[in-house]
């Protein structure tokens, strides 16, 4: 669709109602109206929106979604951030609660990723199932693997990453 949408490359994520919905929250905390946000600024926006966070916890949110390093949060990386965060809520509905078990079992489902994650791409491929599948005793064929990989394979790259695969494993 053209439009803000496109304009952001979010329609995948939000309807243009929710982006503008966003812009406007973006102008409310941007109080100098420079058209990007502080830390302390990004502080009050999520405390708003019930988040207990400290400033140094909003320099860190900043820095990850900072892709010029400008220190401060330009709209489209707010939406970035906000689609990330709305993306793990949708996968994580448990998330919600934040009870100990559900944090205790993230990190569980984060190593047992990172010890199929053989060559630590981030990835778990084709062929790292295949030789796990195999020292399990359960020989699988490519055809087989590519067919597993495709059920969970949202960003359709061939590959598992850490969110598919805990999506996979937490499936009831």
């Amino acid at each position: 669709s053209s439009g803000i949408n496109a304009e952001y490359g979010m329609a995948e994520y939000f309807s243009e109602k929710q982006i503008e919905q966003f812009k406007e929250l973006f102008g409310n905390f941007d109080k100098n109206g420079d058209g990007d946000i502080s830390a302390e600024e990004l502080k009050c926006v999520l405390q708003s929106l019930g988040e207990k966070v400290k400033t140094k916890q909003c320099k860190n949110m900043i820095k990850q979604y900072d892709k010029n390093r400008t220190k401060r949060m330009e709209f489209k990386e707010f939406l970035d951030m906000m689609a990330n965060v709305f993306q793990y809520h949708l996968s994580h509905p448990e998330s919600k609660t934040g009870n100990g078990a559900d944090i205790a079992q993230n990190r569980k489902l984060e190593e047992l990723f990172d010890s199929l994650d053989v060559d630590e791409s981030g990835y778990i491929d084709e062929e790292e199932i295949i030789k796990l599948t195999e020292k399990l005793g359960e020989k699988m064929t490519i055809e087989e693997v590519r067919e597993l990989i495709g059920q969970v394979d949202k960003d359709g790259d061939g590959r598992v990453n850490k969110d598919e695969f805990k999506r996979l494993m937490s499936a009831k």
